[in-house]
């Protein structure tokens, strides 16, 4: 079956990319510094009317490279959700109060080292708002709120259900306020978070409804902070989401809200991030059965996505990019000792021989960030590809010794 190849969402050349494999090896994450600043640049661009900030959830990719374009680029400040994310949005310059801290069932100690660094702590439980009224009596805190409106790609990734570990909800509201007055703590900003991968306004529009109506009611909440999960194309046949639609929803709220000058925050991370790379990996097992398995020298250890949440990936064969190969049906298997370990089930790509190269697109977001030593596999390296051409190492693949030097043997 013959077709023209979509390339609409790889960033990089056939040559280029074929350069890198050999130069660098496979598995390789390839990054391009240029679709990261225009990332940054559409969102921003698209909020402009808005008294809005941006903040990058750091927890898609925090490869410091990276981090530091999108700070280079415009992007306000850093949602972190550990300390260690807290620590390296310091080390790369970024203020205190740039800074949110969004954790999950923090410890004591977490809560005291952030509160330490003047960084705002934004909660999601009545328990982790009274020890840290308790530790920080007298300062400032936001709550994250469970508006009950989850929307997401799929269940694992749908976080704005009351059913979901995340989030105060709203019938307990009154408590915060309780709280907050034993403690006298000044509630700053209340936030929600729907989900991940959320491609429509409706039910945005619906939960910044609700926070605005409790907004209205308290002179000391200075912002509402409507997270992030804004959807990414994944696949290049589909259409990319409008954030326009987005901005002009908000709009019409706050024409009809006394609380209009309010100030607005989103945290986007793989909208950001997520169409800037791909993972280049090579075939080296050719397999008829049932179907074709195209097995590879990568595997969810490396990019998990498809395998924790049935997710996309497009593939290319960019060894194939300048032939009048046929397309054909096959499974791409990792090599993980893992029936779940397949990058996609039944998707065209040009017929592959071992040793093409294939290029996992859209990779960016929750690929590396998420990778692991499972099988005792390493972990792969990742190289920049600068606006200027230049392709630079920043993160080297491990070794045997990497992988075995946290443990205390022998």
């Amino acid at each position: 079956m013959h077709k023209k190849l979509n390339t609409r969402l790889l960033p990089f050349s056939q040559k280029t990319l074929l350069e890198i494999s050999e130069n660098f090896g496979t598995p390789v994450w390839v990054t391009d510094e240029k679709t990261i600043q225009d990332r940054c640049q559409q969102m921003i661009d698209a909020f402009s009317g808005i008294n809005m900030k941006i903040f990058y959830a750091m927890k898609a990719n925090y490869n410091p490279h990276y981090v530091k374009i999108i700070k280079d680029a415009g992007i306000y400040g850093i949602d972190a959700v550990s300390p260690n994310e807290v620590r390296l949005a310091l080390e790369l310059g970024y203020a205190p109060e740039h800074i949110i801290f969004t954790p999950s069932n923090p410890t004591d100690a977490e809560m005291k080292y952030v509160g330490d660094q003047n960084i705002l702590q934004n909660l999601g439980s009545l328990s982790e708002l009274e020890r840290f009224g308790k530790m920080f009596s007298g300062s400032k805190v936001s709550v994250r709120l469970s508006p009950n409106i989850g929307v997401g790609e799929c269940d694992k990734i749908t976080t704005g259900q009351n059913e979901s570990k995340f989030g105060i909800v709203l019938d307990d509201f009154s408590e915060v306020q309780n709280i907050c007055t034993q403690y006298n703590l000044t509630l700053e900003g209340i936030h929600c978070h729907l989900g991940s991968g959320f491609y429509s306004a409706t039910e945005f529009s619906e939960a910044f409804e609700l926070l605005l109506e409790i907004s209205e009611q308290f002179s000391d909440i200075k912002f509402i902070d409507m997270g992030g999960g804004f959807g990414v194309q994944y696949h290049p046949d589909k259409e990319e989401i409008d954030l326009k639609d987005f901005a002009n929803t908000l709009s019409k709220s706050l024409e009809k809200s006394s609380n209009k000058n309010i100030e607005i925050r989103i945290e986007p991370g793989k909208f950001l991030i997520s169409q800037s790379t791909v993972l280049l990996t090579k075939i080296t097992t050719r397999k008829a059965k049932e179907i074709v398995f195209l097995g590879v020298d990568s595997g969810f250890h490396h990019l998990i996505r498809p395998a924790m949440y049935g997710a996309y990936q497009h593939i290319v064969n960019i060894s194939k990019m300048d032939t009048d190969a046929e397309f054909e049906n096959v499974q791409v298997a990792g090599n993980v000792c893992e029936t779940c370990d397949i990058f996609n089930e039944n998707i065209e790509i040009q017929k592959a021989e071992e040793g093409d190269i294939l290029a996992v697109l859209v990779a960016g977001g929750y690929g590396s960030t998420m990778s692991s030593n499972y099988n005792m596999r390493e972990t792969a390296s990742e190289v920049l590809v600068k606006a200027s051409g230049e392709v630079v190492l920043t993160k080297k693949r491990e070794s045997y010794e990497d992988v075995m030097k946290g443990f205390v043997w022998g």
